[in-house]
């Protein structure tokens, strides 16, 4: 909970400040389909609740700043070859590839979504 909730919910509001003033502001939460309570299933409790949390935020979050133009998502990067992924996965710069997408994004784009690959995810 301290990493995926509360580190999330420090560094954006920590950054407010300087979303306010940017031109396109954007927050994107690395999520994972493991957050998603439709897919929920057993194992690594802890994991899946805290990325359910981190998806609950977003969707809060979204609401709160959507009057001040800052887009706020979840981007689930799916099974990424990383020290945490394990061998097998898809490369990196893939699973990047949704983060810069939602970084990205116009700004009539959407907010408060779910997403892999610019695809909108179950919650």
């Amino acid at each position: 909970m301290e990493t995926n909730l509360f580190g999330a919910w420090q560094t954006t509001q920590a950054f407010l400040p300087l979303l306010r003033r940017s031109p396109h502001p954007r927050v994107v939460n690395v999520s994972s389909e493991s957050g998603s309570l439709e897919s929920m299933s057993g194992g690594t409790p802890a994991y899946g609740i805290s990325k359910a949390a981190l998806n609950a935020l977003t969707r809060k979050l979204a609401d709160e700043l959507r009057t001040e133009g800052i887009l706020v998502n979840a981007v689930c990067p799916g099974w990424i070859a990383t020290d945490m992924g394990g061998p097998g996965g898809d490369p990196v710069d893939q699973g990047a590839a949704g983060v810069v997408w939602a970084a990205t994004l116009p700004d009539s784009g959407p907010t408060g979504g779910f997403f892999r690959k610019g695809e909108p995810l179950p919650w």
